[in-house]
C-alpha cells in the first residue's frame, strides 16, 4: 500500500486547466520553488494514455482562435519546447484563426508530458479521490472510494471538470433517457443515432442556445447536408447572443438581432465569454435570417419546442456543464455544503461554500470552477484558466508557505 504523501498543495484532477498551474509558475520563475515545496496531481483516469484520450476529442472546432491555447506558455521557459512540436507549429501558424479541437487536444497532450517531464513522480493516476477531510492541523486530506488516505496537504486545487446532467434534464422534460444525448457525446463521433433518424424523415431536437447547441448542429448539418429535410433541426433556446470584436462590429448586423451588449473592460470584445463565435455564429445568423431552411429556432416553453421535444427521435443535450464536485468534510466529519449544480469561486479562484464563504485552503480551475464576470457570466477559456486564474492561485498557495516560513518560533 503506498504512503500517505504530504505536500505544500495537491491538485484533484489532471485535465487541461489543472496544467495552467505549472505554466503560471514557470512565468513566475517559481517553478522550482514550487517543486522544492512538493505538488501532487491525482487522476482517476488509470493511465497517462487513458486520459490524452479524454483531453478535446471533439469533431469541431473551437470557440477561439489558436493564440488562445499556447498563450499561457512562456516562450524561453520551462515548457516552451510544446511551442515546436507539430501541434504547437499548427496553433502558431493559425493565431489568429479558429482551429479544430482534436488540434487543441494534441496540444494538450503534449504540454501534459512536458510537464509531467519536469515534474516527474508528482502525477499518480488511478487515483479516484471521493471526498477530501480537513485535519485539526488546518490541512487537507483526500481519501478515495475504499477509505484509503492519498494525500495530506496545505492546499487543494480541484480541477474535476464539468459533466452534462442528461439524468436531470431527462426528468424535467419528461424525456425517455434513450432519445437523450449529450452534446460532448454527439460532437465526439455518436452520430449513428442521428444518421439513422435523419435519413428516415425523423427530427433532431437540440436544446441549447450557446456554443455547444450551435456547434451541435453545425456538425450534423456539415456530416450529413442535403439529407437532412428542411426542420429536421429544431434547436430550444433561452435567448441568443453573438459575440463581436467590438461595437462598431455589432453595426454589421441587423439592429434587431444585435441584442445585448456586454463589453469586456479587459479585452474590448463584446460578450466575450457567452456569445457566439466563427462557424456556430454564422450558422445562428443565416437561421435568424432565414437562410438556412434545415435549422429551426424556437424558444423554450412556446408551443412549438414542446412539439419538438415530443416528436423528436433524438435530442441532444447542450444546456451546459454542471461541476463534478467532490465533497468536502470539517474537522469535525460534518460535510461542508458547496452551491448546487455549480460549485461557486470567488475573485481569487477559492471554493465559496453554500453561504458564498471562501473554504480556506481550497481552489477551484477549469470548466467546473470558472470565475464569473461582472454580468455573472461565466469565463471559460483554456487562456482564463492558463493565464490569471493560475496565477492567483499560484501566487496565494506559495504566500501561505512564505507567512508560516516568515512566523516567529513560539
Amino acid at each position: 500500500m503506498r504512503a500517505v504523501s504530504r505536500v505544500l498543495c495537491q491538485v484533484i484532477g489532471c485535465g487541461p486547466a489543472a496544467l495552467g498551474l505549472a505554466l503560471a509558475a514557470d512565468r513566475r520563475a517559481e517553478l522550482p520553488r514550487l517543486l522544492a515545496e512538493g505538488v501532487e496531481f491525482l487522476d482517476r483516469s488509470p493511465t497517462p494514455t487513458a486520459l490524452s484520450g479524454l483531453r478535446f476529442p471533439f469533431q469541431i472546432d473551437a470557440n477561439s482562435v489558436g493564440r488562445d491555447f499556447f498563450a499561457g506558455v512562456r516562450p524561453d521557459g520551462t515548457f516552451a519546447t510544446v511551442l515546436n512540436g507539430r501541434a504547437g507549429r499548427m496553433l502558431r501558424e493559425r493565431h489568429d484563426r479558429q482551429v479544430p479541437l482534436t488540434l487543441v487536444g494534441e496540444f494538450v497532450n503534449d504540454l501534459s508530458g512536458a510537464v509531467e517531464d519536469v515534474l516527474p513522480g508528482r502525477f499518480r493516476y488511478g487515483a479516484d479521490v471521493k471526498e477530501i477531510h480537513l485535519n485539526r492541523d488546518g490541512c487537507w486530506t483526500s481519501v478515495d472510494g475504499s477509505g484509503s488516505e492519498l494525500v495530506t496537504s496545505e492546499s487543494v486545487v480541484l480541477a474535476t471538470g464539468g459533466f452534462e446532467d442528461t439524468e436531470q434534464v431527462s426528468h424535467r422534460y419528461g424525456l425517455p433517457p434513450d432519445r437523450l444525448i449529450g452534446s460532448a457525446e454527439l460532437m465526439s463521433g455518436r452520430l449513428d443515432k442521428a444518421a439513422r433518424i435523419l435519413r428516415s424523415g425523423g427530427r433532431i431536437a437540440i436544446l441549447g442556445g450557446s456554443h455547444s447547441g450551435f456547434a451541435a448542429a453545425r456538425l450534423l448539418l456539415d456530416r450529413f447536408g442535403d439529407e437532412i429535410p428542411h426542420g429536421a433541426l429544431v434547436l430550444v433556446h433561452r435567448n441568443i447572443s453573438l459575440s463581436y470584436a467590438d461595437l462598431a462590429e455589432s453595426e454589421s448586423v441587423p439592429p434587431d438581432l444585435v441584442g445585448r451588449l456586454e463589453a469586456c473592460p479587459e479585452s474590448g470584445v463584446i460578450n466575450r465569454f457567452h456569445g457566439l463565435r466563427s462557424g456556430p455564429r454564422d450558422l445562428c445568423l443565416r437561421a435568424l435570417q432565414n437562410r438556412e431552411p434545415r435549422l429551426i429556432l424556437c424558444e423554450t416553453g412556446s408551443a412549438e419546442a414542446r412539439t419538438a421535444l415530443t416528436g423528436a427521435g433524438l435530442v441532444v443535450h447542450a444546456l451546459g456543464y454542471r461541476t463534478r464536485s467532490v465533497p468536502l468534510f470539517d474537522r469535525w466529519g460534518e460535510r461542508i455544503p458547496t452551491g448546487e449544480g455549480t460549485v461557486d469561486v470567488d475573485d481569487r479562484c477559492r471554493v465559496l461554500d453554500a453561504g458564498l464563504n471562501a473554504v480556506p485552503g481550497i481552489f477551484g480551475i477549469g470548466l467546473g470552477y470558472a470565475r464569473t464576470d461582472v454580468w455573472g457570466r461565466r469565463r471559460v477559456g483554456i487562456n482564463t484558466f492558463h493565464g490569471e486564474d493560475a496565477e492567483r492561485i499560484v501566487s496565494q498557495v506559495l504566500a501561505a508557505t512564505t507567512v508560516e516560513n516568515a512566523a516567529p518560533a513560539r
